[in-house]
């Protein structure tokens, strides 16, 4: 059977009125003991699979979850084992006929019987069944703890499961649970942190844009639920605090894919005020991502480059904006919800037709490209606004070839793409003197020393908006287009 559910971390302050919600109608509860298992080389990580026994009151149930459809879709088979003796041991022949155990035979090969207990839950839930425009909707919340090498990661989290009907009541669910209790949308399983635990990670790597490979009808599905996995991964560790700089960079990349991707991919399902709220939400968290950035990384570097040219400049440290209220800010997790709605109903449509959408992105690269490198070709002598939107453009024509890669011969995408990297690069020296001239104007206000700064970086962008001219002129005559 394949899973649907959404899962939501629960803040502290919230967790009491949750279970007073859930318990306005009939709940049940369990106490939940799983182990989880993989090969001392971790194949069924690799292979994006989980495989767990868990005591269910008297009995056990072992289960397998792997990759689904895609987005909040997963593969999920039980098998109840019985009441009474020892625990048992993995037995894939439990799985026999379902899809998943030639997923679980894939990624094991000969190593089934390496099998061995990498991490275990200890987790009371709470569940109720709720109607919702005739689906059935499993809310379950479990508290409790995973352990792993001595060490454990509290659990606090909703879940909201589909039993019957339609993936759309699940959102409607979560929109009305979310808005009253403050909850965060969370991308992470429990295997994942418990696999963290066993690995002892404290930080985990940020998620970088994968490559779409979904060709057919599903291609505006794949571009999203790509774009939402690397936005929702690295939101959470900001969240959770176990993010760093490089998922705030990955952060504001993916959110530049995703509205890239609205923006030129004509993606039917979302009335015109919705897809503006959701815009309007993105772009202010992309803003909050971007003071941040300029504080933390750009003004030590500068400030660095100052010392280092025999020019020292008092150094500050400006309050950097609070990452983890912006990403929880009502409106963005609504829009996260609303993007994850729309790639599900796509995944369950029937899709534009390929042909189409080569149409479309064939109009789109040429507008983009021709626009871009024009008006670029002169960016020395525009004006400021209309330097940001070249700047603007050519991170849009770079994304949207990314995106559409598979409707094209991906090495003339792949090598249209590094054409646009020494252009790409010129602009974004350009924007961090540009950023970092605002830094140090803002900072002479307390403190006149930092006019220097300011005075040092206004030359320097004078300079290098010669060299992106310089650069675009080059570009020009590099780039081949792959579309036509």
């Amino acid at each position: 059977m394949n899973e649907f559910e959404l899962k939501f971390q629960v803040p502290a302050e919230h967790a009491a009125a949750v279970e007073q919600a859930l318990k306005r109608g009939e709940v049940s509860r369990q106490h939940l003991r799983a182990r989880y298992f993989d090969t001392p080389a971790g194949d069924l990580e690799t292979a994006g699979i989980a495989l767990r026994l868990r005591r269910e009151g008297r009995g056990w149930v072992q289960t397998v979850k792997g990759p689904g459809r895609g987005g909040f879709d997963r593969l999920e088979h039980n098998a109840a084992i019985g009441t009474g003796g020892a625990e048992p041991q993995p037995d894939l022949a439990r799985h026999d006929g379902h899809p998943l155990r030639a997923m679980l035979d894939d990624a094991l090969g000969r190593s089934a019987a390496r099998l061995q207990p990498v991490f275990e839950t200890d987790i009371h839930r709470l569940t109720r069944e709720i109607a919702v425009a005739g689906s059935t909707i499993e809310l379950a919340l479990d508290r409790g703890e995973i352990r792993a090498n001595a060490a454990a990661y509290p659990v606090m989290e909703l879940e909201l499961e589909l039993k019957e009907g339609s993936a759309s009541a699940v959102f409607e669910l979560a929109r009305s649970w979310r808005q009253a209790h403050g909850l965060w949308l969370d991308p992470v399983t429990k295997a994942d942190l418990g696999r963290r635990l066993a690995h002892r990670i404290e930080q985990p790597p940020a998620v970088i844009a994968d490559q779409v490979r979904e060709s057919g009808r599903q291609l505006q599905a794949a571009v999203l639920e790509s774009g939402l996995r690397q936005v929702l991964w690295n939101a959470r560790e900001l969240v959770a605090g176990q993010g760093g700089d490089e998922h705030v960079h990955q952060l504001r990349v993916g959110l530049r894919r995703l509205r890239s991707a609205l923006r030129e991919l004509d993606v039917a399902g979302l009335a015109e005020d919705q897809l503006a709220q959701i815009d309007s939400a993105l772009r202010a968290l992309f803003s909050v991502l971007g003071e941040h950035r300029d504080q933390s990384t750009l003004l030590p570097a500068i400030l660095r480059e100052l010392a280092d040219a025999g020019h020292p400049v008092q150094a500050w440290a400006p309050a950097l904006p609070d990452l983890a209220t912006a990403i929880r800010e009502p409106g963005v997790q609504d829009a996260f919800l609303g993007l994850a709605e729309l790639a599900q109903a796509l995944r369950e449509g029937e899709g534009e037709r390929p042909k189409t959408l080569r149409a479309q992105a064939r109009e789109r690269l040429r507008r983009l490209h021709r626009k871009t490198l024009k008006s670029g070709q002169d960016f020395d002598e525009l004006p400021v606004e209309e330097r940001h939107r070249v700047r603007k453009r050519l991170k849009r024509l770079r994304y949207l070839a990314e995106l559409v890669r598979s409707l094209f011969a991906g090495s003339a995408v792949d090598a249209y793409v590094q054409s646009l990297k020494e252009l790409q690069d010129a602009l974004g020296r350009y924007q961090d003197a540009t950023a970092g001239r605002a830094l140090f104007e803002r900072r002479a206000a307390s403190d006149p020393a930092a006019w220097f700064g300011a005075g040092w970086l206004a030359a320097r962008e004078a300079a290098l908006a010669a060299e992106c001219a310089r650069a675009c002129r080059r570009t020009a005559r590099k780039a081949k287009p792959f579309w036509d």
